[in-house]
């Protein structure tokens, strides 16, 4: 078995025509090393080709390419590393390897279901973010991504590919067309060390010159101030930051944005009445946990076949999750929003990478279909989306 996955990831890596990264992380049990993480990739450079080792630490990152003739031993070396999961993706597939508390090498391969999987390989993958180093440098220095020599600090990879992450799936939505030439107000409920919220306030108002006035919300008093202070000292001045629930906040205008990122539980259901109450253009919301449905769940008779699956725990919660985002993605539609619910960011990133997304296109009921696979799911499971119970009678003709 151990010659085995040795003997895979190198026909992975090493295959130039579809290699597009591996991804080593963890520890295994009892081992010390000072790398949190490596990633290996392909760059195009001058010469041809190589392939590029970063390896992470908790302060620093150091990159070398190489050619594929001298990769297989600085593969080897990293193989001798007690790295706890190994990643490595193809376009045709990828290879899971993870170790057991023993030792032992368990592993899943997978055919790629993505209609196009490519290789990224620019030596500075800054050119294709939306926010770089480049584009963004006060932003990014206001809120310490940047390190003084201009480089992405190594402990702060995550964050800076979630923001990039987010402001891409914002960019998508092509509604921020609509706002050209006209003020755009946008609220961010939970809005926490608002790294998304400045990102979002650049992005709009200094790389795409919008007229965008943004708030952040949080119930905590202490980090709000901070971060009033410091959107004081940047001159930002469209950038405000104000002590709230997400239920009791009420904006001088409207919102045409509502953002909820990791909202917990019912907290990202209130965020989603208030954007529709208020009909906001756009909204973006990444939920993090659900726990009203899975309690009605555990209290009706569960459906004969699915018996089986509720009697796992983590299966139960998982499946609860999943219906929860449903119920919200099906509301939004017969209320009239153009609604997908896709990945947030990679799941080596974060566990809670589902994102719902959602742009105005028609009135509230416009659209049968909607309602009946609303109601049929309803019945399905006996119970009743804590959405629908909040929006009241206010929405009760359309539901």
């Amino acid at each position: 078995m151990e010659d085995n996955y040795i003997k895979k990831i190198h026909e992975r890596i090493l295959a130039r025509d579809t290699f597009v990264r591996a991804v080593f992380t963890g520890q295994q049990k009892g081992a010390e090393m000072s790398w949190v993480k490596l990633v290996v990739r392909p760059v195009e450079l001058k010469d041809g080709v190589h392939l590029q080792f970063s390896f992470f630490d908790e302060k620093k990152d150091i990159s070398k390419n190489y050619t594929f003739e001298e990769a297989p031993a600085k593969i080897n070396e990293a193989l001798a590393l007690p790295f706890r999961n190994i990643f490595v993706e193809n376009t045709t597939g990828s290879l899971q390897v993870n170790f057991s508390k023993k030792g032992k090498a368990l592993l899943n391969e997978r055919k790629s279901t993505a209609l196009h999987v490519v290789a990224d390989l620019s030596h500075n993958r800054e050119k294709n973010r939306l926010l770089s180093a480049e584009n963004a440098k006060p932003y990014l220095e206001a809120v310490g991504i940047l390190t003084k020599d201009g480089r992405i600090k190594a402990d702060m990879q995550r964050k800076y590919t979630q923001i990039n992450e987010f402001l891409r799936l914002v960019n998508e939505t092509d509604a921020l067309n609509t706002f050209a030439g006209k003020p755009v107000h946008v609220v961010d409920f939970g809005c926490g060390s608002a790294y998304l919220t400045f990102a979002l306030y650049y992005y709009l108002h200094d790389i795409l010159q919008l007229d965008a006035h943004i708030t952040g919300v949080d119930i905590k008093s202490d980090l709000i101030e901070r971060l009033q202070k410091k959107t004081m000292e940047l001159g930002w001045d469209q950038l405000s930051f104000k002590v709230g629930t997400i239920t009791s906040f009420e904006p001088d205008v409207a919102p045409d944005i509502v953002v909820a990122l990791h909202a917990c539980d019912t907290a990202t259901d209130d965020a989603l009445a208030k954007a529709i109450r208020w009909e906001s253009k756009l909204i973006f919301c990444a939920p993090c946990c659900q726990h009203d449905l899975q309690v009605q769940m555990a209290q009706a008779p569960a459906p004969t076949p699915l018996v089986p699956v509720l009697s796992h725990g983590i299966l139960f919660e998982r499946l609860g999750d999943i219906l929860t985002d449903t119920f919200r993605a099906a509301l939004l539609r017969i209320l009239g929003y153009r609604t997908d619910v896709t990945q947030f960011v990679p799941i080596e990133h974060t566990a809670k990478n589902l994102m719902i997304r959602s742009v105005k296109t028609s009135p509230p009921g416009h659209n049968p279909r909607w309602l009946e696979e609303y109601k049929n799911l309803k019945n399905f499971w006996q119970v009743t989306p804590y959405l629908e119970k909040i929006l009241g009678d206010e929405y009760a003709q359309y539901l």
